[in-house]
């Protein structure tokens, strides 16, 4: 039986530059730098597991001890091993942890990767086994309001020319709110160290430029889904935030909206076995 899953991410690796557009945007370069404060705050010396890694970006910046990322697409790894030498990487499907021996992982991240995936729980408790006692894991994902979503529609992998998902037109893609992370690693048989949101700083200014965005989408998905232009208005998109944010900043301006809002875009959990 064909697994459409890791074809699909598999595809999705090897044609869609998710690293690039990632942290070419605001929410990317915002991610980054909370994710590395929160490694260095939270983590102790030892190797690093790096789930979902795609090219290493993060995991690399680890100097506390080995690094191994690990991903179902080849080909990010094949990038990652020419830009980040000293990451060992690993070609290896995280809803069968079974690769990495019990109790020898000191450190591990799992940034936007669990909405990936459709059981957490199987990959969870799979990570507990891999890790040492008292080792510690700092796990992101997106948030939500109201409803959690559970598909995500192909959008702009269609300008790259992927055309399926496991799906059809949708791949899985959901969110949590901190506490269901919390709900989730407690029941794998982790102790939480500290759970909270993040990312306030697209809370409420970055509206209009969001319903902008999803009204260009929807003309692109119904008039021209594989069109070039998609990319380059995305492009543009994240240079008109990067640009608004960083003459807002003058003003303090990330200091009210986490005053406005408690609640970041993205939640995290930091865990210890």
């Amino acid at each position: 039986m064909k697994d459409s899953y890791r074809r699909f991410y598999e595809l999705a690796g090897q044609r869609y530059p998710e690293d690039d557009l990632t942290y070419s945007s605001l929410s990317g370069l915002m991610r980054k730098k909370w994710v590395l404060a929160a490694m260095r705050r939270f983590l102790s010396t030892g190797n690093l597991l790096d789930c979902g890694s795609n090219i290493g970006r993060l995991g690399q910046e680890w100097r506390q001890g080995p690094v191994f990322g690990v991903d179902l697409a080849r080909s990010a790894l094949v990038r990652g091993r020419r830009l980040f030498p000293h990451v060992h990487f690993i070609h290896g499907d995280l809803r069968a942890l079974r690769f990495i021996r019990d109790g020898s992982i000191a450190n591990a991240i799992v940034i936007e990767t669990l909405e990936h995936l459709p059981e957490p729980q199987s990959f969870l408790k799979s990570l507990y086994q891999a890790m040492r006692p008292g080792g510690r894991v700092l796990i992101t994902t997106p948030g939500y309001a109201r409803v959690r979503p559970r598909m995500l529609g192909l959008g702009l992998l269609r300008s790259y020319g992927i055309q399926d998902a496991p799906g059809g037109a949708e791949y899985f893609h959901t969110a949590y709110k901190p506490a269901e992370l919390c709900d989730l690693v407690r029941a794998a048989g982790f102790e939480i160290v500290e759970k909270g949101g993040f990312e306030h700083e697209l809370r409420g200014w970055v509206k209009p430029l969001v319903l902008a965005a999803g009204i260009y989408g929807r003309l692109a998905e119904r008039f021209f889904p594989r069109s070039r232009l998609n990319i380059l208005v995305l492009k543009g998109m994240h240079a008109l935030e990067i640009n608004l944010f960083f003459l807002l900043e003058t003003f303090a301006f990330s200091r009210l909206l986490r005053r406005l809002f408690p609640e970041g875009r993205r939640s995290y959990v930091v865990c210890r076995r």
